[in-house]
């Protein structure tokens, strides 16, 4: 079978099958994705009790328009004889409703099956949040846009076997401006798998940056065969590490979650970056996606000498290491800063930090060889920080070093981070320690 996935993501004409005049249930709330998200396709209602939704007419599943994806949101029982009836009218299937597979209804898997081979249609699914391309106004996922918005374009793509998981991260991803490509939620894997869409993100233009949340691996060896074909940074976040979670990972989506230290081992293999959680796993792909150079050499600038004992501290507990500045950065510092001032790494510009010492620091670390990134430590409580900070932090944005920021939680800090658009920023030395990491 020939499946191009670009008819999933790229799709001229839709047929939505479970489309319903009440506002609140599933099929409606896609159907009002693709109305509402501009989507420059046809779009066709189907639904065999009904002749008209949302002002657009409404088809039989026995007699409607030819469509390049049908969508199906309807009970799980009535899935395979409804592809069945329209599948030679489609060219790709995609089932979002869940009870097959995962609940032990396996029947229906093997029904959908052989549907799919003997109509040679690709099946997505099922048991999935749906999918996304921002780059085509596409939008088919069954939550509304008022609790998940389509996030920003942008060139990270993410591929999840969770769609709760994925619909949180990308919420959340909206929150710290991360522009987003594409977005596959791949449920049971029927017969679209986890390493065909990652090939297909691997060769796709819109794409530079891969986020991938797993559970088990459908073909492991596929897998690193599609992998090899191409060096695009992947972070991975990886669940079902532990024998009480790959239990859960079978329950949730019928994954065999597998060694946890296997999986570990062929991500170092193949480069990529391993987040520890969802947080790490955005703040990672954020700095992916701006930078594109790994790191080793850590520069640090604070205001506060504990927290750059922290920073320390934790960039070495996960195996990286303190720059050692040049001597032409050391005496520029020298000779830029009070006496007080620690030019050594880190740089302690003391309780007394303003705006300005903090761009003289970051360009020096910046411009320093034997630095890889930069951590910035703002800590908004001392006196002579203020909104300028951010203009400062935004001029370094651009540069070819990555810079993660450590700025705490705080009624004045909290409003301050909110406006650092470009940057990753994270409350704690930990934190930041963890994206580079990742990165690394």
């Amino acid at each position: 079978m020939n499946k191009s996935l670009d008819t999933f993501f790229n799709p001229n004409s839709i047929a939505v099958f479970g489309a319903s005049r009440s506002i609140d249930k599933p099929g409606r709330v896609v159907l009002q994705n693709l109305i509402k998200g501009n989507f420059g396709g046809d779009v066709y209602p189907v639904n065999p009790n009904a002749k008209e939704i949302g002002g657009l007419k409404v088809y039989d599943p026995k007699n409607f328009p030819k469509s390049d994806l049908g969508i199906f949101i309807i009970p799980a029982k009535f899935v395979p004889e409804t592809i069945e009836i329209a599948a030679d009218k489609l060219k790709a299937a995609l089932v979002i409703s869940g009870g097959f597979g995962e609940s032990g209804n396996v029947s229906l898997d093997e029904e959908l099956l052989k549907i799919s081979k003997k109509n040679d249609l690709p099946i997505w699914g099922p048991n999935c949040l749906g999918l996304m391309n921002t780059h085509h106004n596409l939008n088919l996922t069954f939550l509304p846009t008022s609790r998940l918005p389509m996030p920003p374009k942008g060139k990270v793509s993410v591929l999840s076997q969770s769609g709760a998981t994925v619909a949180s991260v990308l919420d959340w991803a909206g929150t710290i401006n991360l522009g987003i490509s594409k977005v596959a939620s791949y449920g049971n894997q029927l017969n679209v798998y986890d390493y065909e869409i990652l090939d297909y993100f691997l060769k796709d233009k819109e794409t530079d940056v891969i986020g991938f949340y797993v559970e088990g691996l459908k073909d492991g060896k596929k897998l690193i065969e599609v992998a090899k074909q191409s060096d695009k940074p992947v972070i991975v976040l990886k669940a079902g590490k532990t024998t009480s979670g790959i239990r859960a990972a079978k329950s949730h989506t019928g994954a065999l979650a597998g060694n946890f230290e296997v999986f570990k081992g062929v991500s170092r293999q193949m480069r990529w970056g391993m987040a520890r959680g969802p947080e790490e796993f955005l703040l990672a792909l954020k700095a992916r996606s701006r930078w594109q150079k790994r790191v080793s050499k850590i520069g640090v600038v604070t205001c506060g000498g504990g927290f750059g004992v922290m920073v320390s501290d934790s960039v070495e507990e996960l195996g990286m290491t303190l720059s050692k500045l040049s001597k032409e950065t050391t005496k520029h510092l020298m000779t830029s800063f009070p006496k007080r001032v620690s030019v050594k790494n880190p740089i302690d510009l003391t309780g007394d930090a303003t705006p300005e010492m903090f761009g003289v620091a970051i360009d020096s670390l910046i411009k320093d060889e034997s630095v890889d990134a930069v951590v910035v430590v703002l800590l908004m409580q001392l006196p002579k920080l203020n909104s300028e900070i951010v203009d400062i932090l935004q001029n370094f944005s651009s540069k070819d070093k990555p810079i993660v920021v450590v700025s705490p939680p705080g009624e004045y800090a909290s409003g301050i981070n909110k406006l650092i658009k470009d940057l990753p920023v994270v409350s704690s030395p930990e934190k930041a320690a963890g994206v580079l990491c990742v990165i690394h």
